[in-house]
């Protein structure tokens, strides 16, 4: 079956050109009810800051192991810096995830209140590449900037008040990561998986890919479909958080990559709210309690 996930226009939702904006809008709403994933065009993702990202990325991950295991978080007590092999275990029913990761936060000075808290620690860098750190915070910025945006689009779609999420995301608990997944091993059992499935945490990700596919979803028909952006288009999925906040009008959807013979790289942005966001009256949800209970339970070495 030929994946039939939405593309949305994100100059024209931005821009809210008259012509368009309807149809466009209502694309968007049905990705967000239904899919629950969708493929973002024409945003300030160029080819140029595609390149630039991975390339820099690529340069940590080919760094030899002693170098990498100087900024490795477990060392740390958050989830800084890099992710050895099999660090991460984001579904307790397979093998821990077959992947490297890098993590970055907010790099802005946030409220006094947050200062303290184990994910708004501070970012480490490694020292033997002195872009590094500079590339991947201008692209933090640059899907912070998107984020917001398609944060206003949902408030047009769920008829929310302007500005509604705005202060909520002053301070957000933002993590951009990369994943490089090594190619696929024959000795692997169906236990794992480069990321088994599972739903994101938070509210909504900012998905850039290579060219090497792997991500697969389950589309509207229960089904496992594989996502294949064209060069230029981002994909955005949507977490529990959101889920919660919108009374599931928002859908968070299982999804998986289960690796193949190739090497591969993809870059999420988490964008989450700030930690004191209630997302539940009924539930009693605070963000940050949930976002660090899920992290607690993920990450090997946070564990209890």
């Amino acid at each position: 079956m030929q994946l039939t996930i939405p593309k949305v226009d994100y100059k024209i939702i931005s821009n809210q050109l008259d012509a368009s904006f309807n149809a466009e809008l209502e694309k968007f709403n049905y990705a967000i009810s239904h899919y629950g994933f969708l493929l973002l065009q024409n945003t300030p993702i160029d080819k140029k800051v595609k390149n630039n990202i991975f390339k820099t990325y690529k340069a940590f991950f080919d760094l030899p192991f002693e170098e990498k295991n100087k900024v490795n978080m477990d060392l740390t007590s958050s989830n800084r810096g890099w992710g050895a092999p099999k660090g991460e275990q984001v579904n307790p029913d397979y093998n821990p995830d077959y992947k490297e990761i890098f993590d970055a936060g907010p790099h802005q000075k946030v409220k006094d209140e947050f200062r303290d808290l184990t994910y708004y620690a501070k970012n480490i860098w490694p020292e033997q590449l002195p872009l590094f750190e500079n590339s991947v915070n201008n692209y933090y910025d640059l899907c912070t900037q998107i984020g917001m945006h398609v944060l206003s689009f949902i408030e047009r779609s769920l008829d929310l008040s302007e500005n509604f999420f705005r202060d909520k995301f002053e301070n957000p608990m933002s993590l951009l990561r990369c994943n490089y997944y090594p190619p696929r091993r024959s000795s692997l059992s169906n236990k794992d998986y480069g990321i088994a499935p599972h739903t994101d945490y938070g509210c909504l990700t900012i998905l850039l890919t290579d060219n090497n596919p792997g991500l697969e979803i389950k589309n509207p028909s229960n089904e496992w479909e594989l996502v294949t952006p064209k060069e230029g288009e981002v994909i955005v999925n949507f977490g529990d958080m959101l889920e919660f906040w919108s009374k599931k009008k928002i859908k968070a959807t299982p999804h998986r990559v289960y690796g193949n013979n190739k090497e591969r790289f993809s870059i999420p942005f988490f964008f989450n709210p700030q930690y004191d966001t209630i997302i539940s009256k009924k539930d009693k949800i605070i963000a940050g309690e949930y976002l660090s209970k899920k992290y607690d339970t993920t990450y090997i070495h946070k564990k209890i």
